[in-house]
C-alpha cells in the first residue's frame, strides 16, 4: 500500500512514532507527509539542524524542496535555518528549555486550525541529556501533549542513535505513542510496518515507498 494512505489516515490528537536506523532515514517520507498535509499548516520541531540535513539530502536526490520555505519551524539548537522560524531555543536541557518551548508552541499552534507537527532529531537531545531524570522529564513533556487535538504529532526517530546512550528511552516512546511504525530499507524500497495503532484501519498494515517511482 502507498505511504500517502497511511499519512491521510492519521487522526487529530495522535502522537505517531516513526522509528528507523541510520541507514534508512526516511527523508522522502517526510516530503510525502508535507504533501499529504494538504490545507493543514505544517509546524516542524527541528532539533539540531535535522531539517537542514533532510532538505540537503532531498535536494541532492533531485527533489524540489521549495515547499520547505513555507514550513513553520520551532528551532531547538543548531545554526542552519530552514523555513519560517517562529521561535528559536538553545539546545540546553532542563526546565528552561521546556518553558521556552511551551510558550513558542502555544503561540504557534493556537489559531483553531489542525496542525501537522513533524518532530525531527529529538533523539539527539535525548542522548545529550545529563541524567536519566532529565530524559524522563522530556518524555513526560511528550506524553503531556498526547491527545492535543490541535495537532497530529509525527516523531521521526533514529533508533540507532538512541541505542548509543546510557539509557534507551525508545520503549517508553513506543508505549506512549498512539501509532508506532518501523522503517526498513530493502533495496530501493522503504517499507513501513505499523507495529501498533489505535486506528484499526492502520494497525498491522505495511506501507511502502519505492525510490523508482518517486514523483
Amino acid at each position: 500500500m502507498k505511504l500517502e494512505k497511511f499519512f491521510e489516515s492519521l487522526k487529530a490528537g495522535e502522537t505517531v512514532l516513526i522509528e528507523h536506523d541510520s541507514k534508512s532515514v526516511p527523508v522522502h517520507s517526510f516530503y510525502s507527509l508535507i504533501k499529504c498535509a494538504g490545507n493543514m499548516r505544517v509546524l516542524v520541531d527541528d532539533f539540531l539542524d535535522t531539517l537542514y540535513i533532510y532538505k540537503v539530502h532531498l535536494e541532492l536526490s533531485g527533489t524540489d524542496t521549495s515547499k520547505f520555505e513555507d514550513l513553520q519551524v520551532i528551532k531547538i539548537g543548531g545554526v542552519k535555518s530552514v523555513g519560517k522560524i517562529v521561535g528559536k531555543i538553545s539546545s540546553r536541557g532542563g526546565v528552561i528549555l521546556r518553558r521556552e518551548y511551551q510558550t513558542i508552541y502555544e503561540n504557534a499552534i493556537d489559531d483553531g486550525s489542525l496542525v501537522m507537527n513533524p518532530v525531527l532529531g529529538i533523539e539527539k537531545l535525548l542522548i545529550l541529556g545529563s541524567s536519566r531524570l532529565e530524559v524522563l522529564e522530556t518524555l513526560a513533556e511528550i506524553s503531556s501533549r498526547l491527545g492535543d487535538k490541535r495537532r497530529i504529532a509525527v516523531y521521526f526517530v533514529d533508533k540507532s542513535v538512541l541505542k548509543t546512550g546510557e539509557f534507551n528511552p525508545l520503549p517508553i516512546m513506543e508505549f506512549l505513542s498512539t501509532t508506532v511504525v518501523n522503517v526498513e530499507k530493502r533495496g530501493r524500497v522503504y517499507t513501513f510496518e505499523v507495529l501498533k495503532s489505535i486506528n484499526p484501519e492502520l494497525d498491522g498494515k505495511t506501507y511502502s515507498y519505492d525510490l523508482d517511482v518517486v514523483e
